[in-house]
């Protein structure tokens, strides 16, 4: 997923209590550190592109 993409997705966004929660993330986060996923990790997160594209989501 691309930054463009991501974006999107986050202006898409109305839940204010999820929005206030990203927030924190990247308040808090230290970007002078570099996160290394694992793979399953990777694997998680292309099935949950997959659920999306698909629309298998609740709301």
């Amino acid at each position: 997923m691309s930054n463009l993409e991501i974006f999107d997705k986050l202006k898409n966004i109305e839940d204010v209590s999820l929005l206030e929660k990203i927030r924190n993330l990247l308040k808090n986060a230290d970007t002078s550190e570099v996160y290394q996923f694992e793979q399953y990790e990777l694997d998680m997160l292309k099935e949950s592109e997959e659920d999306i594209k698909y629309g298998r989501v609740i709301s």
